[in-house]
């Protein structure tokens, strides 16, 4: 598979990092005024403070609002040096590095070496560990066969798309409740959609031609 293929495949792949990231850093909640907009990556801490979830009415896994960060940074650090793609080295290092960057996006706010011993982020330190240590070995992950890595991501990624939309129809009258007003869904939340069709397509190419080391 080279030339149009491996073109085709690398657009897909940008489409589906680039759809992630959306999930991450684009609107959940595009509320007016833009100060009031609710982000991907905002929705751990949100979700902590609505009326509902305080009171005890309203049970979600807050840390499942994290997976989409998860998604990203282990798409980038599997992917980084796989050798499908003709990325040079400068290249490869980079997505290595932004693998790292988002892993430690998910550190929560005013956060201290002592506030992260405390039982409340220990399974997101135990997330942000993990996603740090794929990075820190990328360079492993190219003598993976890209199916294996294409069916783990393709897995993973539905998983944690369905986690999230789990919870957030949980909390999304608590956030209407809030703003007083019916929410219309933001472009971060139809990422997540996009991000896990890219994710199947890339499995699905992986199955049909059948590589083994991309």
């Amino acid at each position: 598979m080279r030339n149009k293929g491996t073109l085709r495949l690398l657009i897909v792949w940008i489409v589906t990092v680039g759809a992630w990231a959306l999930a991450v850093w684009g609107a959940w909640i595009p509320a007016e005024p833009v100060a009031t907009r609710v982000l991907g990556v905002d929705m751990p801490e949100a979700v902590k403070f609505l009326p509902g979830v305080r009171a005890g009415q309203v049970h979600i896994w807050r840390e499942g609002f994290l997976l989409p960060q998860v998604m990203l940074s282990l798409l980038l650090a599997l992917h980084a040096w796989q050798p499908r793609w003709p990325f040079p080295r400068w290249v490869r290092v980079s997505l290595q590095v932004l693998a790292a960057a988002v892993a430690l996006s998910m550190l929560p706010p005013a956060w201290s070496p002592a506030s992260l011993r405390a039982p409340e982020w220990r399974l997101q330190v135990r997330l942000i560990l993990l996603c740090l240590l794929v990075a820190g070995v990328a360079p492993f992950w190219r003598y993976l066969p890209s199916r294996v890595v294409d069916v783990l991501l393709a897995g993973l990624g539905l998983a944690a798309a369905f986690v999230v939309v789990s919870q957030l129809t949980n909390v999304w009258p608590e956030f209407e409740r809030v703003y007083n007003t019916p929410l219309a869904y933001g472009t971060g939340i139809w990422a997540l959609g996009v991000g896990s069709t890219g994710l199947l397509v890339l499995l699905g190419e992986s199955l049909r031609h059948g590589h083994h080391s991309g």
